[in-house]
């Protein structure tokens, strides 16, 4: 007897357009991101702009086609009273209680951390994020000269996992949280990000605005946010709104750092004083806002660097810079990281591996290869598949932790490995992975 296919009033199916809502955005971004380089004055210092053309290419569809291939052949349905909200319930309700203290303890121990005093202090800092940003590496280095550890910070980094579920959840759950807890969690943040502005350094407010994006994501593609006209008039407006008050930011962060360490020309479009941004924003917003559209293009010329280099197996370091470092902190021997294609690529064209980008690719490929990288990523849109669905049609917390994650590392495709970069990072990653081990094995015990 054929099974019938008729859903119940409970159940609602999973549309084609939310299937595949996050890898066409990201495609969209991915693609620009590269063509941006392409029609720039930088990738006339491409020497094998063909074969860089063709990797990027195939990289980027083949990304596109795990996730394709994982998502499409599925009928996907969500039933409304498993994926119900109710009301938070007290473990949803720790846990965005904990992870906001986590965000408030980091943001005030940072500050500290990095010789912050009273608020007026915090303030000034804001407003001259070039100064702070070049002051918290003095800062820095004169902490590792004299060996001091902050023990706070070690801590909260082993503990990153509500880092990574924090925003997230409280986005998923805001409608049904108390007004204190909302109120909370709101103050927690502002200092989190607060920390950040007061060093200058814009990872931190990046990975927010990320997380918010994929619990925002969820809700719209699990159709549990149902938006009027002009609710979507009003999203639309602040999420514009918001761009480009982070694009404004961004522009005169980096126009400060230009100003305090001496720099002159934009390093994608040379010396930008005589543009017609210049006329019209002057010439220090005009360099920045230049820099800003290089953040996610020019690693492309690092990549072209990349190619023309030999293979050689880095042991891990070129896949997790985080563990590399612990693994050299706690038993020494020989820097693996010297093995990883930009280290050596730095060596032999002098672009730096520090300072500048190189995609993630020839990160992923100092311990892959870069054919293995071709597999790699077709495994990672797969992945990315199975956890957006895991998302929107069950609302798992372990998945909806991993996508804050996924889009964190495509953000920062064009850009480096950046998840796995950093510890933080890591250690969501690890703790992931354990918890999916102890359920799975929870599963077969049963």
């Amino acid at each position: 007897m054929p099974t019938s296919t008729k859903l119940s009033v409970e159940e609602t199916e999973i549309s084609i357009g939310a299937k595949l809502f996050p890898i066409k955005y990201s495609m969209i971004y991915l693609s620009c991101s590269f063509l941006l380089f392409v029609f720039s004055p930088l990738s006339s210092s491409v020497d094998n702009i063909v074969e860089l053309s063709a990797f990027v290419s195939l990289s980027y569809f083949l990304f596109f086609l795990g996730f394709f291939v994982c998502v499409v052949p599925k009928r996907n349905v969500v039933s409304n009273s498993q994926f119900a909200l109710r009301n938070g319930g007290w473990f949803v309700r720790v846990l965005i209680a904990v992870g906001g203290l986590y965000h408030f303890v980091w943001g005030v121990n940072q500050i500290f951390d990095f010789g912050g005093g009273g608020v007026a202090d915090v303030v000034e800092r804001i407003f001259n994020p070039g100064e702070s940003y070049k002051d918290k590496f003095a800062i820095f280095e004169d902490r590792v000269n004299e060996g001091r550890v902050n023990i706070i910070t070690q801590v909260l980094v082993v503990l990153s996992i509500l880092y990574g579920s924090f925003v997230p959840l409280l986005v998923l759950y805001w409608r049904d949280l108390r007004f204190g807890l909302k109120l909370f969690s709101v103050s927690a943040l502002f200092v989190y990000i607060a920390s950040f502005l007061y060093i200058g350094t814009q990872k931190g407010i990046g990975d927010v605005l990320l997380y918010m994006l994929a619990g925002w994501s969820i809700l719209l593609c699990s159709g549990k946010l149902m938006l009027s006209k002009a609710d979507k008039t009003k999203i639309l407006t602040l999420g514009l709104l918001v761009f480009l008050v982070s694009f404004y930011y961004m522009a005169v962060n980096q126009a400060s750092r230009a100003v305090e360490f001496g720099i002159s020309q934009s390093l994608m479009f040379g010396d930008t004083s005589g543009s017609w941004l210049a006329h019209w924003f002057g010439e220090y917003l005009a360099y920045g806002i230049y820099t800003v559209l290089s953040y996610p293009s020019h690693g492309y010329l690092g990549l072209s660097h990349n190619l023309g280099q030999e293979f050689y197996f880095s042991y891990g370091a070129g896949f997790s810079q985080a563990y590399e470092s612990y693994r050299y902190q706690y038993f020494g021997g020989q820097s693996f990281f010297d093995l990883t294609y930009p280290a050596r690529t730095e060596v032999a064209t002098g672009w730096p591996a520090g300072m500048y980008w190189a995609t993630v690719f020839p990160w992923l490929a100092s311990d892959l290869s870069f054919p293995g990288v071709f597999f790699f990523i077709f495994l990672i849109g797969f992945i990315f598949g199975e956890i957006w669905l895991s998302c929107i049609t069950r609302l798992r917390f372990l998945s909806v932790v991993a996508l804050g994650q996924l889009y964190i590392f495509v953000a920062f495709i064009p850009a480096n490995n950046q998840v796995l970069m950093q510890r933080q990072g890591l250690w969501v990653i690890s703790t992931l992975v354990v918890f999916w081990l102890i359920g799975l094995f929870a599963r077969k015990k049963l």
